[in-house]
């Protein structure tokens, strides 16, 4: 299968919406199925909400048989093969600001067919990359994605999710992924577009790890004062000349995420016992247990939030949807005990990337195998 389709053209219908269904994302367009119309050309040539340090149009395509998901997806330059030190960065506005602290979880797709794809670098900054006066090869990304492990296994075309928790310093307001890797590559390998060896994104999001952190109130309203922002190709390099030479006044920070006051009620853990082995079905002892766990709580309730939690025998992808599934079929079941009239129930799947316990031994699994449940209320 050919890696990169043509170039998206004019789109003569109705633009495809299609959103990746992160509620809580802080990122605008993560999937890329929202184009902008590029003023210069009267064509739909780029993702909103998005920018390439490039200034080209030679990263937005547009082919459902290879975007994994909806139809369009970036690809991004990686190398050269006439010239030294070419890459091409993608960079967005968050819409909120991340509060100190606290923990995020940034996931994408990525694919590419060509082995210079080893070490995706995403950088947080206050200031726009796009006005970086220093070579990338100066920048300290904050997260790094190195294809290694199972991943190199795969077929090179094949997505793959990248995943990490990353804990704000408090100072984010732009997200900006590319290859900052240092050195270029150097083999005899067919370039993918034009001389240009490429890597594919799609679908990125970022939310809170903390269920009851909140997008902040005028998100919507950013995310459509950065889908103002139109310029692209040679305005896009007039407008960074033009910066360089006279910066503007910085903008106000961006309002950070919310966290409503509440208050922690109660705790119950589900060991693996109270449900069927290897399954998500709830025995009638975990009914039981739940029954008697609702009984004790009085009071409105703000939010339960239902985790689950596996060892680490078998794939991620296998565990991860155990332990989803167990989370639901808990989180249902206390729909059903408890007054659910504006409480917020959120189920979570964690298959095994929170052991409280060492996975090497038995007993250890057995403690690892296990859904929590949080019950909070407003002070």
């Amino acid at each position: 299968m050919k890696l990169i389709s043509q170039f998206v053209p004019a789109i003569s219908v109705a633009l495809i919406t299609c959103y990746a269904g992160y509620s809580q994302n802080l990122v605008a367009n993560g999937g890329f199925e929202e184009a902008n119309l590029c003023t210069e050309f009267h064509k739909y040539c780029a993702p909103e909400a998005w920018v390439a340090t490039s200034g080209q149009a030679n990263y937005y395509f547009g082919d459902m048989a290879i975007a994994y998901e909806g139809f369009h997806y970036v690809g991004l330059t990686a190398g050269s093969v006439n010239k030294r030190g070419v890459r091409n960065f993608l960079i967005t506005q968050l819409l909120c600001g991340l509060r100190k602290g606290k923990q995020y979880m940034l996931e994408f797709q990525v694919c590419a067919t060509n082995k210079v794809l080893d070490s995706i670098g995403v950088y947080f900054s206050p200031e726009d990359y796009l006005y970086e006066r220093r070579n990338f090869r100066e920048v300290q990304p904050a997260l790094w994605y190195v294809r290694s492990g199972a991943a190199l296994s795969q077929p090179p075309n094949k997505w793959q999710k990248a995943r990490f928790v990353y804990t704000a310093t408090g100072n984010e307001a732009f997200l900006t992924i590319g290859l900052f890797k240092r050195a270029d590559y150097t083999g005899a390998l067919k370039p993918d577009f034009q001389d240009e060896y490429l890597f594919l994104l799609d679908n990125i999001s970022l939310t809170p790890v903390d269920v009851n952190e909140r997008m902040c109130a005028d998100a919507e309203r950013e995310k459509w004062r950065i889908y103002k922002q139109d310029d692209r190709h040679s305005r896009l390099e007039k407008r960074i000349n033009n910066y360089l030479k006279n910066p503007p006044v910085p903008r106000p920070k961006l309002n950070l995420t919310r966290v409503p006051l509440v208050k922690h009620v109660d705790t119950l853990v589900i060991p693996d016992i109270y449900f069927v082995s290897a399954s998500y079905e709830l025995s009638k002892k975990s009914n039981e247990l739940l029954d008697s766990f609702v009984r004790k709580l009085s009071g409105s309730m703000d939010s339960v939030i239902v985790n689950g939690h596996t060892d680490s025998v078998g794939s991620y992808e296998y565990n991860k949807e155990l332990s989803l599934s167990r989370a639901v079929a808990v989180k249902q079941y206390l729909m059903t005990k408890m007054p659910s009239l504006g409480v917020n129930f959120v189920a979570r799947g964690y298959a095994y990337l929170q052991p409280i316990a060492s996975n090497r031994s038995p007993s250890g699994r057995k403690k690892n195998r296990r859904v929590e449940i949080f019950v909070y209320r407003k002070e």
